[in-house]
């Protein structure tokens, strides 16, 4: 049933508690899941059939995934609920090797699958194993698909295709949104594979929202046809091998592309669009909003605040 008026979290827990009612056989586990805080709220309101577990477990990571992954490789079902993006550090040895000697030994054909669902510490401070945000450098080096859940169609879609599906990912959730309202938006266009999503259309510019920045797109998407200005919006997550058709062929058609990236990495997987956008022989420019890590400030007690310039969006389209 929908929710009324819903906040972003409370959506997405809707969603998954759909996939969960049906899904049979699974384990959902994670350090206070079912007890306390619940995970910080990630995991209030969780629920599952009958067939399933919610399990709360201990402090190590390295082990949470060695145990999603060895259920994985059994042909069952398990989703690792983490309270940052920080603790899965703890256990890149399971994500890249073990994960490595998995996909060279066992046909995929006889996976089942492994899920961290986990939160992004991006609204500000809260200690120095809080503050890391940059889901694409696990995409880069586990080699598996990162979603990051924005809009509530988008984080459907997702949600309903990827949290208990055959395989290895990760799917994020921007802490600074929990409370917000939920972001409801529809989809004009999504690639098959959720990679990318398109939710406006226009011929002037093209702008790419990475990470969790689809709502700061849109805002400047807002300004841009208040004085007759049209874009392509679109969402893009973190897919090794990803198809960029859509965007490439919408760059090319505007002439204008505008990247828009809130994480905090040095390398950007708009930086590919870019190599692909150089080799062509149409001029297409490229203003790009993204932060760069910085050891001065990136991971101090600062707010986080990423504030995309549209006066200087606006004069980049226009030429001036």
């Amino acid at each position: 049933m929908p929710l009324a008026d819903p906040t972003y979290i409370a959506q997405i827990i809707a969603q998954v508690n759909e996939v969960t009612a049906r899904c049979g056989p699974v384990l959902l586990f994670g350090e206070n899941i079912n007890y306390g805080s619940r995970i910080g709220g990630l995991a209030r309101g969780l629920t599952v059939n009958s067939e399933g577990v919610i399990q709360n477990v201990g402090n190590c990571e390295l082990t949470h995934l060695g145990v999603g992954l060895g259920i994985m490789l059994d042909g069952g079902q398990a989703v690792q609920f983490g309270k940052q993006l920080d603790f899965i550090v703890l256990g890149l040895e399971q994500a890249c090797d073990t994960f490595n000697f998995i996909r060279a030994y066992r046909p995929r054909s006889s996976w089942g699958s492994f899920t961290i669902f986990v939160v992004v510490c991006d609204q500000g401070y809260q200690g120095p194993q809080s503050s890391m945000n940059a889901a694409g450098d696990f995409a880069s080096l586990a080699n598996i698909p990162v979603y990051c859940l924005n809009g509530a169609e988008d984080a459907a879609r997702v949600v309903r295709r990827h949290f208990v599906a055959p395989g290895f990912r990760i799917l994020c959730l921007s802490q600074r949104h929990f409370a917000s309202p939920a972001l409801q938006l529809p989809v004009e266009w999504a690639a098959p594979d959720e990679s990318i999503f398109r939710y406006k259309s226009g011929d002037d510019a093209t702008v790419a929202a990475f990470n969790f920045s689809l709502r700061d797109a849109l805002a400047m998407d807002r300004a841009f046809r208040a004085v007759g200005i049209r874009s392509d919006v679109f969402h893009v997550n973190f897919i090794p091998g990803m198809d960029l058709a859509a965007l490439l062929d919408s760059s090319r058609r505007t002439r204008k592309l505008i990247l828009i990236d809130d994480s905090k990495t040095v390398t950007k997987f708009g930086d590919a669009i870019v190599t692909e956008l150089a080799s062509s022989s149409l001029d297409v420019g490229v203003l790009s909003y993204c932060r760069r890590g910085s050891a001065d400030n990136e991971y101090g007690a600062n707010e986080d605040r990423f504030l995309p310039d549209v006066d200087r969006a606006l004069a980049f389209i226009r030429g001036t």
